[in-house]
């Protein structure tokens, strides 16, 4: 078993292009829940915001 796994593909989007691969896999996973595209951006923004 790999010590590490790629979390996300490499094709990334407007959304995820900026943020690390666990925060991108999460924007996927609530984007493939429906959650509406606000909130997605809002989290997007947030984890931007966290990111030193």
């Amino acid at each position: 078993m790999p010590l590490k796994e790629r979390l996300t593909n490499d094709d990334r989007d407007e959304l995820s292009e900026s943020v690390d691969d666990l925060d991108a896999a999460y924007i996927q996973m609530l984007k493939d829940q429906g959650i509406d595209a606000d909130l997605v951006k809002q989290f997007r923004d947030l984890s931007l915001e966290t990111k030193d």
